[in-house]
This record gives C-alpha cells, sequence and structure tokens, in this order.
C-alpha cells in the first residue's frame, strides 16, 4: 500500500492534482476524527480538515514517507486545530499534579463506569494536545510512534504525558467538573 501511496505521490507532484481526491477520500474522516475532538463545533471542525488537506496538497513534495501518509495527514490536521484553538484563545483548566496520590486510587476513579460522564467533562477540559493524546491512545489505539510524530514529541515522553494527564483528570474528576 505504501508504495502505491507512494507512485500515486509522484504522479500528483507530476501534474495530476486530480489524483489527490484519493487521499481525502482514504484519509477524510481520520483527520475529522482528530480535529472534531479538539473543535467546539461539527462546522469548524470541517473546515480545519479542509485546510489541513489543502495544507498537505500544498506541501505535498515535503512528505518523505518516514511515516505513513495517515499519520502525516493526521498531523497536519492536528497543528491546524491546535492552531485555529490558539487564534480563537480558547483557555483549559491546567491542574498541577498533587503529592500523595496513589496510582491505585487514579485508576479505579478513572475505570468507574458509573463516571463515564465526569471523565468525558474532565477530557473536554485539557489542553489540545493532551486531549489529542488520550484520544489516540486510548480510543484509536495508535501506536506510540504514531502519536510522538503526530504531536511532534518524543515517543519517550508519551508515556510519562499520559500518566500526567491521568492525574489531572482524577484531580478533575475529584473537584466535581462543570455540567
Amino acid at each position: 500500500m505504501q508504495t502505491d501511496e507512494t507512485r500515486l505521490i509522484a504522479r500528483i507532484l507530476d501534474g495530476h492534482a486530480e489524483d489527490f481526491g484519493y487521499f481525502m477520500e482514504r484519509y477524510g474522516q481520520e483527520a475529522f476524527a482528530i480535529v472534531v475532538r479538539l473543535v467546539p463545533r461539527q462546522e469548524d471542525a470541517e473546515e480545519l480538515v479542509q485546510d489541513a488537506f489543502v495544507r498537505a496538497f500544498n506541501r505535498l513534495e515535503t512528505f518523505e514517507g518516514r511515516s505513513s501518509f495517515s499519520t502525516w495527514i493526521c498531523r497536519i490536521a492536528y497543528t491546524t486545530a491546535v492552531s485555529w484553538l490558539r487564534k480563537k484563545r480558547m483557555t483549559y483548566v491546567s491542574i498541577d499534579d498533587q503529592p500523595g496520590l496513589s496510582d491505585t486510587e487514579v485508576d479505579e476513579t478513572l475505570a468507574d463506569e458509573s463516571r463515564l460522564d465526569d471523565l468525558r467533562r474532565a477530557i473536554a477540559l485539557l489542553r489540545p494536545d493532551e486531549q489529542t493524546l488520550i484520544n489516540l491512545f486510548y480510543y484509536d489505539n495508535r501506536p506510540l510512534a504514531d502519536i510522538a510524530y503526530i504531536l511532534d514529541v518524543e515517543a519517550g515522553t508519551i508515556a510519562t504525558r499520559l500518566h500526567r494527564i491521568r492525574r489531572k483528570l482524577y484531580i478533575q474528576m475529584k473537584n466535581g467538573t462543570p455540567r
């Protein structure tokens, strides 16, 4: 598949721009799934995904194949959404780690199915990069290397960030998330 896509990219760069529709059709939903989790309105998310594909098309010659095209377009979609959020000056709750929290207590609270609505509200209060990390790891089951590429961080930091985010979610749920 990767070689077919590489050939298709070469063909597009050779002047067959109409072939780019393949990538939009194949990866549009995947990119949308990342953006819609960050952006409050679906219409805005759809527009941002279109912007991301335009950016990808305009920078197609920079695709080096070090990741899959899917991961590359998801990274562009993510950075497009984060840039949009910064311009909108969206604010998110920041909760510092509290010493003395046991991982067992955090795990039990986050696994409590009767508190799923509280968990969803707490996730919505995280920064965009934290929300995306949670969604890519837990909901999309993405490999750590892909997540690191999309978020533009070292792969070794993903586990540390997940640990800190889980603690933030726990604290937010204990303090009561807004309804």
